[in-house]
């Protein structure tokens, strides 16, 4: 060998271990390090669709669910990806709830504990991991994480907390008189007389499309079920004397349950119609099979069961909300989970199917491996409400602590057996035969007081409603 060609030959090999080639003659043999550096780990797009106050049971499919109320879109969806039959709310309020799905943290760990805060400057959140790894991220709809300002611009830089684009408001629900910001803070025009969701879908179609050829994530935040039910176009009408309320509704509010319900389930038919829409896009573009799209909700409504209304209840309707995953390329359709899941889980969660490392902040769980091993360690899920109550769900049971004094005093008061009971009618907290069941649910509570740093029954810390530029 000749001088030019050892030097050529040294080069080569000089190069070849750098790049991981393991077979310097034949170059033929590329290792693991050689086709990351060519090609990177695969990048899947994400759509998250939140909806605002959809309870589990109102989709048409899925155990226990309403009856009368139509689905068909989220069916599809659910029967082609993964079905959660077990998502809890973290706590189950607007603000809070959506600050812990953001974080993967608990809102008394990040203050976030109350309606109409500011998340604090320092918090790491979702969209900014894939915006570091180069990923477009957009936000449109209903934020609700920027204090008290309505609808309130939600400017540019740290406040968007990752999102790169971002056409929405912080808070309201005028579905037929939205006030939308676009990315600039300009209020968008000629939209007195739309559906807001309508609006808001259109957007996000009009970014997916922009980024058939780009990484992003898509965050589409619709204000709808939320009251008021009754604005709405009408496109999809329930009558009331058709609606079937769920067993649990006492007799003298049948009549109030089914008023409430006819406008709710005109808001999920619209939403679930929106929905498709998205699905459509993504299935046109051919990108179906390689985004991940999730669908979920804040919290529940209760709509007179337990003679309740609204949210903020550790009963089913308010705490139980729906989950739906879908990512062909990973996830085997028609799976169902029956793994707790909560929302804080959702972050790890996500990050984790997208190929990502979970960061330190949270303190939610990765259960991504129970979408393919039903054998996955399924633990308890925690929650509540401010000063006002906790709750923990573990088997097949549900045992809520609450404070009844107002001040410190809190005991169990609510035990149930969700799978024998769904609709909670029997409480078993004072039943001695299953006192060992109740035990073990109030050591659980204290250990997720522990880990998410509680200081239940003593009112969390509380962030503020407006933090100066960090």
């Amino acid at each position: 060998m000749n001088r030019r060609k050892f030097i050529k030959q040294m080069g080569w090999t000089i190069a070849a271990g750098a790049m991981g080639i393991n077979n310097v003659s034949g170059a033929v043999n590329l290792s693991n390090n050689m086709m990351k550096m060519r090609v990177g780990p695969k990048k899947y797009n994400v759509l998250f669709v939140l909806v605002d106050q959809w309870r589990f049971c109102a989709m048409s499919h899925g155990l226990h669910h309403d009856r009368l109320v139509k689905t068909p879109n989220l069916d599809k969806t659910a029967k082609s990806g993964a079905h959660w039959g077990r998502c809890y709310a973290t706590h189950p309020v607007c603000t809070p709830n959506r600050s812990a799905i953001i974080t993967g943290r608990w809102p008394w760990q990040t203050g976030m504990n109350e309606n109409d805060l500011m998340m604090p400057p320092g918090e790491r959140c979702l969209a900014q991991e894939f915006t570091d790894a180069g990923y477009n991220c957009y936000y449109i709809g209903k934020w609700h994480m920027d204090g008290v300002a309505k609808p309130g611009y939600v400017p540019k830089g740290w406040r968007r907390r990752g999102f790169t684009k971002f056409e929405g408001f912080n808070r309201g629900h005028e579905y037929l008189n939205t006030k939308t910001f676009d990315d600039d803070g300009n209020l968008m025009p000629g939209l007195t007389g739309l559906y807001e969701p309508t609006i808001q879908t259109d957007l996000a179609i009009k970014f997916i499309k922009e980024n058939r050829n780009h990484p992003f994530f898509c965050f589409v935040s619709w204000g709808a079920p939320h009251t008021p039910y009754g604005a709405h176009l009408g496109d999809f009408p329930y009558n009331a004397e058709d609606v079937v309320p769920r067993p649990n509704v006492p007799a003298d509010k049948i009549s109030a349950a089914k008023n409430s319900l006819k406008d709710y389930f005109s808001h999920c038919s619209a939403m679930d119609y929106q929905f498709g829409r998205l699905m459509q896009t993504l299935e046109d573009l051919k990108l179906d099979d390689d985004t991940l799209v999730v669908f979920t909700a804040d919290h529940g409504d209760m709509h007179q069961s337990h003679a309740m209304t609204y949210k903020s209840k550790p009963e089913e309707e308010s705490w139980h909300v729906p989950l739906i995953m879908r990512l062909p390329s990973k996830i085997k359709s028609g799976t169902v989970v029956n793994h707790l899941i909560s929302s804080a889980d959702l972050m790890p969660t996500i990050l984790s199917i997208c190929g990502f490392d979970v960061p330190a902040t949270c303190t939610g769980r990765d259960v991504s491996p129970a979408i393919t091993n039903p054998d996955f360690a399924d633990e308890s899920v925690y929650g509540g409400i401010r000063d006002s109550w906790r709750a923990v769900a573990k088997g097949d049971y549900k045992l809520v602590v609450e404070v009844l004094d107002g001040e410190t005093t809190e005991t169990a008061t609510k035990l149930y057996n969700v799978k024998a009971d769904p609709y909670e009618m029997d409480n078993l907290v004072n039943n001695a035969i299953y006192a060992t069941v109740k035990t073990d649910l109030l050591a659980e509570i204290e250990k997720w007081k522990a880990k998410t740093s509680d200081s239940f029954p003593v009112k969390p810390w509380v962030a503020e409603k407006m933090y100066p530029d960090p």
